[in-house]
């Protein structure tokens, strides 16, 4: 016959594992909106797709040059592969109640997002937002594992 003692102990272990799925979803959730925007920004020189930073904590101010120049897209799938691993590595290194920010600096990108490029319709950062509230709404974060 199941007692008190042990009911406390099952929801201590539920409630580690809440904490646990909580952690691994925001993790994921952070990798499908920085995946879902880096691969929806429109690309020449690979300047605003490698922009789209990652960081822990505060948002970054700064801008940075393409991870493999080029242009006319000519390098878009090494520039887009370098902006998602930037992300992975610093949102591996999430830990609960840090804030992470995506953050994209250069001038232009409201330009790019309002469809200024034939390469991309307009709204591709809401695209993203949208795929990741698409991620946290089939998360079931109440159970033995993150599903």
């Amino acid at each position: 016959m199941p007692n008190l003692y042990d009911f406390g102990r099952r929801i201590r272990v539920r409630a580690a594992g809440v904490t646990k799925n909580a952690d691994t979803l925001v993790r994921k959730v952070a990798l499908v909106a920085d995946q879902a925007v880096v691969s929806g920004t429109p690309v020449d020189t690979g300047r605003a797709r490698s922009n789209w930073i990652a960081t822990l904590g505060a948002a970054p101010d700064t801008e940075i040059e393409p991870y493999s120049p080029g242009e006319f897209g000519s390098t878009a799938a090494a520039n887009t592969q370098a902006a998602i691993d930037q992300a992975e590595t610093v949102i591996a290194g999430y830990t609960s109640g840090q804030e992470i920010h995506i953050t994209n600096n250069v001038p232009y990108i409201q330009e790019l997002n309002d469809g200024s490029s034939a390469q991309a319709p307009a709204g591709f950062v809401e695209e993203a937002v949208l795929e990741a509230v698409d991620e946290v709404t089939r998360a079931h974060i109440i159970s033995d594992q993150y599903v």
